[in-house]
């Protein structure tokens, strides 16, 4: 049966496309027309509105990209971390040819860089001509991190196997017809980013809504709704995507998997094929979407990476010693391994709840010991432990803390009153952030607070304090 879309027009019809990939209507646009008129379109044709197929959508491989915030770790781990891109490369390509599809999609930045690294372009010619053996077409695009005219390539075009589609215009959105024994399943529309910064929005470049047509997909490196933590590079909203006349939009740029619609349109970022470091923790990889014969989707994702970043947070409320925390740790840990089925696990611990272990654990941090002696404890292969973070809470009652003299209830009182109001929480953390900034080497981690992230800054300063000033009345 035919299936109508969000205004009430016909998605498909049996008629063929013509050259440009999709058809107007004779008399009135398909946004136009009624649900009454889609119904009765849908008795005149056949059943079988279209061809099933199937492709892969991924973005942002940044091919032989670097690691970040790791610190350092053994020459082994380190060749495995230097080659985990490629491998997840290699891994995407597999995927493709395993699941026997159609297509493949990659959604910009492909190399990390506008200085294109030879082995990144010799992995990736590699992947393309691994995927003509098999009949499978690649239609790709360039993001922010290697746009067309910046940088340089040892790649020439005539390099490329036919089956491999650069969208290599900048100024407008071409379309690409894909066939399957001789007919037209679909058309991909794309555009790549000229330079660097992108300041326009070029969702709005691709075809709006004209009527039947094929299945129609988007390949576009943007940033819907001015997500924070990435450039806002062709910048767009969710409305200016549901108003242009594609089925399917294969974006790229948010390195965290993000479905913004889950149909008419499908609007999706499978994320980044590997992650790079620790603020990018959980499985990464791509997409895979079946396609039926009424133009429904399927999505289902592909775990393609190599190495894993986690946060494991641990709770130890009620174990009060060492050692019952570490046994708690581990049960954290090995849970981790098994769910990464033998990728490399980069993780970081961080411990939270009421413990009596509290000022130990903060002595342990301070000195320095704290992480070796978990990380003599859980040792495994492919496991490696960065840091351990001590966001516990001292048993002390605060509201007794507060009644009482001294400097701790003098600190407790003042907590309060900051916490009371959110322009004096701003104040002090603001007071406290601009040596840092004048350093310039925190600005990425010290963006504007907001006053929810202030307050529990304030909550965790106090809880320090008083587990260190515990500490010392009982040393």
């Amino acid at each position: 049966m035919q299936k109508p879309d969000r205004e009430g027009g016909c998605r498909f019809t049996a008629h063929p496309p013509s050259r440009s990939g999709f058809r107007s209507c004779d008399a009135v646009s398909c946004s136009q027309q009624t649900l009454v008129e889609s119904s009765e379109l849908e008795d005149s044709v056949s059943p079988q509105i279209m061809e099933p197929f199937s492709f892969i959508h991924a973005a942002d491989l940044h091919l032989d990209t670097p690691f970040s915030g790791i610190g350092r770790v053994d020459q082994i781990l380190q060749q495995t971390l230097k080659d985990a891109s490629l491998i997840a490369f290699d891994n995407l390509i597999r995927a493709a040819i395993d699941q026997r599809v159609d297509f493949v999609l990659l959604a910009g930045d492909i190399y990390d860089g506008v200085e294109h690294g030879v082995r990144a372009q010799a992995r990736f010619i590699k992947g393309m001509q691994d995927l003509a053996v098999h009949g499978i077409r690649c239609f790709f695009i360039h993001g922010n991190h290697d746009p067309i005219e910046e940088g340089w390539s040892a790649l020439r075009p005539e390099d490329f196997p036919s089956s491999a589609v650069r969208f290599d215009q900048y100024d407008d959105v071409r379309a690409e017809p894909v066939e399957r024994d001789g007919k037209i399943i679909a058309v991909v529309h794309g555009i790549s980013f000229r330079e660097k910064v992108e300041t326009r929005n070029l969702s709005l470049l691709f075809p709006d809504k004209l009527g039947a047509r094929p299945f129609s997909i988007g390949l576009l490196h943007c940033n819907v709704g001015a997500q924070t933590g990435h450039g806002d590079y062709a910048p767009c909203t969710v409305d200016d995507l549901c108003s242009r006349g594609i089925d399917y939009w294969a974006l790229g740029h948010i390195h965290k998997r993000t479905v913004l619609s889950i149909d008419n349109p499908v609007i999706l970022y499978p994320g980044n094929l590997q992650a790079r470091r620790f603020d990018e923790c959980g499985p990464r990889g791509a997409t895979l979407v079946k396609v039926d014969s009424y133009g429904n989707t399927k999505l289902e994702p592909l775990e393609l990476d190599v190495v894993r970043f986690a946060q494991l947070d641990v709770d130890v409320d009620g174990r009060d010693s060492l050692e019952d925390i570490l046994v708690e740790s581990e049960i954290h840990t090995t849970t981790a391994i098994k769910e990464g089925k033998g990728r490399v696990l980069m993780a970081r611990i961080v411990l939270h709840g009421r413990t009596d272990a509290h000022r130990d654990l903060l002595k342990a941090a301070a000195s320095a010991e704290l992480l070796p002696a978990f990380c003599d404890r859980l040792q495994s292969d492919g496991f490696w432990l960065n840091a351990v973070s001590v966001r516990t809470t001292t048993l002390l009652d605060r509201d007794e803390v507060a009644r009482s003299s001294g400097f701790e209830a003098a600190l407790v009182k003042l907590n309060d009153e900051l916490l009371g109001s959110d322009d004096l929480t701003l104040e002090v953390l603001e007071h406290v952030k601009g040596p840092l900034l004048k350093r310039g080497q925190f600005d990425r981690f010290l963006s504007e607070f907001q006053p929810t992230q202030a307050r529990e800054i304030l909550r965790r300063a106090e809880s320090h304090l008083l587990g260190l000033l515990e500490t010392d009345s009982k040393s």
